[in-house]
This record gives structure tokens, C-alpha cells and sequence, in this order.
């Protein structure tokens, strides 16, 4: 479902939530159409090297909680979404199976840049869905690739993303002013 407001009113309403209501259950093909349609996002040279590790069971988001400092957001939230640059990244390899072969830097390096447009893709992807959002990068990522039995030499975590219905309502970060961080020239 969409809102169908203009990109700008989203922009404007997504704030980062840290309690979601932890009764909200979101099908697994909404999620799969907001994915697929966040998967949209540019990358560097097309190389498309994200992957998205969606945790919905309840016990698994517990264990996960032990290497993000115990929030609150991985157990209220209706699923998680671990994004993660594959440094593999080959055509006809599925997705979180063992590595083949050895990452290069740079494409270790872009893949930041790029989990970072496909995951502000699905934000707000999400909030025109009428869902919340919050980003997450202060977790132990080899901690994460432990639990998820994640093949450590092939994937390299980025960034969680939680998801679902805000217990209450996400405030507006303080940002600062357009003068301290644009110059024209």
C-alpha cells in the first residue's frame, strides 16, 4: 500500500524510531515489494553488490540483540533487515551460500556507499507504506555474522535497518543549518 504523498512530504515524515508497537505483522510480500523496489537504488558502475538478509523470527532477533547493545528496536520492531555488501557478488551464486574466491578492496570500500542508497530507498519506501524506520550501523558485525551463520569472507554487514508501526511517533533529528554544510561556488 502507498500513501501516494509527494516524495518531499516523505522525506519530511520519516524520523527514526527506536519502539515500535511490537504487535504489527508485515506480510513477507510487502516486503518483498518494498525490497525489490529499494533495490532500484544506483549503484557504483551497476554492480548491484547488496544483499538484504530479512530476520522476522522473534527468537532470532533476541539472540541478534546481544551484538547491538540490547535495543529495544530488534525485539519490538515487526522485522529487520540486515543489509550487506557481497563481496562476491556473482550472477549465479544464491545469496548467503559460502564464499569462492577473495574480495577486492574496492569493491569492499564502494559497497558502503551503496547499501547506503538501496537502505534510505527502502526508509522511505517504507514510511509511504505507513511503516517506521530506523538505522542502525552500532552493532558488532561479526557478532551479527556469527549468529546468522554468515560466511565472514563473502559478506560484509553494513547496515540493519528495523521495521514496523512506531509505538510513538519518531522525532525530527536536529539538523544543521544549510549554511554549515553547503557552500556555492
Amino acid at each position: 500500500m502507498s500513501t501516494n504523498n509527494p516524495i518531499i512530504d516523505v522525506m519530511q515524515a520519516r524520523h527514526s524510531v527506536r519502539r515500535y508497537d511490537g504487535q504489527t505483522e508485515i506480510k513477507r510480500s510487502e516486503l518483498e515489494r518494498l525490497l525489490k523496489t529499494a533495490f532500484l537504488a544506483p549503484t557504483a558502475l551497476n554492480l548491484q553488490p547488496i544483499r538484504a538478509l530479512v530476520v522476522t523470527s522473534p527468537e532470532l532477533r533476541q539472540k541478534l540483540t546481544t551484538a547491538t547493545g540490547n535495543t529495544s528496536q530488534l525485539t519490538t520492531a515487526s522485522a529487520v533487515v540486515l543489509f550487506v555488501n557481497d563481496r562476491e557478488n556473482q550472477d549465479d551464486t544464491q545469496p548467503f551460500q559460502p564464499g569462492q574466491k577473495t574480495p577486492t578492496q574496492a569493491h569492499t570500500d564502494i559497497g558502503a556507499l551503496d547499501a547506503g542508497l538501496v537502505a534510505m530507498q527502502f526508509m522511505l519506501l517504507a514510511k509511504d507504506a505507513g511503516y517506521d524506520t530506523n538505522p542502525m550501523t552500532g552493532f558488532d558485525h561479526l557478532a551479527f555474522s556469527q549468529i546468522l551463520n554468515l560466511d565472514i569472507n563473502r559478506y560484509q554487514p553494513l547496515l540493519l535497518v528495523s521495521i514496523g508501526v512506531a509505538a510513538q511517533p519518531g522525532q525530527p533529528a536536529k539538523h544543521k543549518t544549510l549554511q554549515q554544510i553547503v557552500a556555492f561556488r
